[in-house]
């Protein structure tokens, strides 16, 4: 394990202790960050703050208008367990991984809806800005059990609002940054509807950092959302949005590990439709969703396409639940029927190097079952799921075991263990970039298997939590080199092991003023005992809101992000380099000018700290916005 001591470190961890009077402690089920009615991720049902037995964190409004980022990857710094991995410009490649997984372990959804990239089985978080989100739930651990394969990493949900009204919201800024928002929500006594457009543009900075062009990228949303309730037959919900962004980067063209000043550019396109149907019936609570997600690529060098790819995920689903009156409390089963389609295509220029064409599909059949016994102190929780991958890889059955024990008033205690699978993605089975990777067809699925303890406590005002985790992974996927340097994937003879502690508080010092932050080590290891790269083995956040309580509308925030030295790769002498330490220090404003308008005041990384996540990517230094909020 690497040591851990420098004035940042020290200066974040003595924040967060002295804001939790005798003792550092955490963020997890309950979510001590807010406590919200329910978490809609942690079961097949919505599941009750005070019946969690796994690892939740969620992220309401107030906490979001602290950085007011238009990127959710920076909102979920302040997460525990979580770290971020950007490529250069706030637009590049931008990836999660929770608990030292892979990103593509992550599972991510939109209003419940999976929103992942079905060629690469990620979600690029650089190319998701703009959404109106008003919250944030992440479910930590794997959670096959509940959504197949995908999330032996975690579960990202991201919820958009629902406030009636007419809303929107302006900004200019460093790096010839524009932003604008804008939505409305309408309703009646029986139904919703809310439609949100977005858009975002920067000129960056230069990737390469070797001072020569910038490196920008572009963003456009428009989302719509509506429900209604239909008197003898439930109720329907829908979402539908398209994205579309441009994203530039530079490449390594000499392959000796130092990024090159050159036009690399990056179009993608996404459509994501979903609906559900919910109504009770025979005793039973119905649930039918269908959704269908669409993401289109294409890479240009030098204003010429070299080649694109298109994914398309299908999903049909049905789950019945019930909840049963048993002696001292109540019991909640929830089962699940879930079929997949996944569709594959890559188009591109035949070479010496091979034909990187390819149409590929794959199909998933899975049942699953899920149960929750609420007694007066005591809950239990159960899941488990069976898939069927129609013979492309073998059968899987996952499960998910919890407990939660409410000790006291303001102790609560609870374990979970578990194991999961994620199937190898489009990418990695089949991908091909001429003379630098060529994809492996006889990758095996990964398997994980892992166990958590933690405690909730209330020390007056101030709500803490303290997690520890362990995991184990088998057959993991790495990147392998061939003798001429061309990498390919392959799976690892041995398991990999992962380890840590979680840490977070909350402090409400007053109707005006309040301080939340986390604290995160991760001991992530490959098969040999190496460290895995681009796992920080610390990372952490501390945040102060303030909200006037006298004059309304009045509001300030700063927020440090802080993340640890980690390692990585330098892919022209393939050695293993420390990327260095840093601190995000941001800070917001908001001033009313009248009943309706109010002026706002953004900060970022206004310590201008040299910002590497990827060897040989720089990210932008200090950068201040002003804009202008119709509220």
């Amino acid at each position: 394990m690497r040591t851990f001591f420098s004035y940042k470190t020290a200066l974040l961890a003595g924040s967060l202790l002295a804001a939790v009077p005798g003792v550092a402690i955490a963020q997890d089920s309950d979510d001590q960050i807010n406590r919200l009615e329910t978490v809609s991720v942690a079961g097949l049902r919505p599941v009750r703050d005070d019946y969690i037995t796994t690892s939740v964190s969620k992220i309401d409004a107030a906490e979001l208008a602290i950085r007011n980022t238009p990127y959710i990857a920076d909102q979920l710094r302040l997460v525990p367990g979580v770290a971020v991995s950007r490529s250069g410009s706030l637009g590049g490649l931008t990836q999660v991984r929770i608990r030292g997984a892979e990103a593509n372990h992550t599972l991510v959804l939109l209003n419940g809806i999976e929103i992942s990239d079905p060629v690469t089985g990620e979600t690029d978080f650089g190319l998701i800005s703009g959404l109106p989100v008003s919250g944030i739930e992440v479910l930590r651990g794997e959670q096959s059990s509940l959504y197949g394969s995908d999330a032996i990493g975690g579960v990202i949900n991201l919820r958009t609002g629902d406030s009636e009204g007419f809303r929107a919201e302006a900004e200019i800024g460093t790096e010839n940054t524009v932003r604008g928002t804008a939505s409305g929500a309408f309703g009646t006594e029986t139904s919703s509807l809310v439609a949100a457009l977005s858009g975002y543009s920067t000129s960056g900075v230069d990737s390469s950092g070797r001072g020569g062009e910038t490196d920008g990228s572009d963003s456009y949303s428009g989302l719509v959302t509506g429900e209604t309730n239909i008197e003898g037959f439930g109720q329907l919900t829908g979402l539908l949005t398209y994205r579309s962004s441009t994203s530039q980067t530079d490449p390594d063209l000499d392959f000796d590990g130092q990024l090159d000043n050159a036009d690399r550019e990056t179009e993608s396109y996404q459509w994501l439709v979903g609906g559900t149907w919910s109504a009770e019936g025979f005793g039973f609570d119905h649930l039918v969703s269908a959704s269908f997600n669409q993401v289109e690529r294409e890479n240009f060098a030098d204003d010429s396409s070299t080649d694109s790819t298109t994914g398309e995920r299908l999903k049909l689903s049905y789950s019945p639940a019930r909840v049963f009156e048993i002696p001292g409390g109540n019991l909640s089963v929830a089962g699940l029927i879930d079929w997949e389609q996944e569709d594959y295509e890559r188009v591109g220029v035949a070479s010496f190097y091979g034909d990187p064409n390819q149409s590929q599909t794959f199909q998933a059949f899975g049942t699953a079952l899920d149960a929750r016994a609420n007694l007066e102190r005591v809950t239990v929780s159960a899941s488990v799921r069976h898939d069927d991958n129609d013979g492309r890889f073998e059968d899987a059955t996952t499960w998910r075991l919890g407990g939660a024990f409410r000790a006291t008033q303001t102790t609560r205690l609870r374990a979970s263990l578990g194991e999961g699978v994620k199937n190898p993605t489009f990418t990695e089975l089949f991908g091909f970039y001429p003379g630098s990777f060529i994809g492996n067809p006889d990758l095996n699925p990964e398997k994980s298997a892992s166990w958590e303890i933690g405690i909730d406590q209330d020390f007056g005002p101030v709500s803490a939590s303290l997690t520890y985790f362990e995991a184990d992974l088998e057959d993991e996927i790495y990147t392998a080199y061939t003798p001429t340097f061309a990498s390919t994937p392959a799976n690892r003879m041995a398991d990999s092991n992962r380890s840590g502690i979680e840490m977070s508080a909350l402090w409400p010092v007053s109707e005006a003023v309040t301080v939340s932050g986390s604290l995160t080590n991760t001991d992530s290891s490959s098969n040999d005992g190496s460290p895995e790269i681009r796992v920080p083995e610390w990372t952490g956040s501390l945040s102060l809101n303030w909200q006037s309580t006298v004059n309304e509308g009045y509001r300030a925030g700063v927020a440090l992000d802080y993340v640890g030295e980690q390692l990585d790769t330098d892919f022209g002498t393939f050695t293993t380099v420390t990327l260095d330490e840093y601190v995000l220090v941001s800070a917001t404003a908001e001033f009313p000018v009248n009943d309706t308008l109010s002026f706002t005041l953004r900060g970022n990384n206004l310590l201008d700290e040299t910002v590497t996540d990827v060897f040989g990517y720089y990210g932008p230094g200090a950068a201040v916005f002003v804009g202008l909020k119709l509220r």
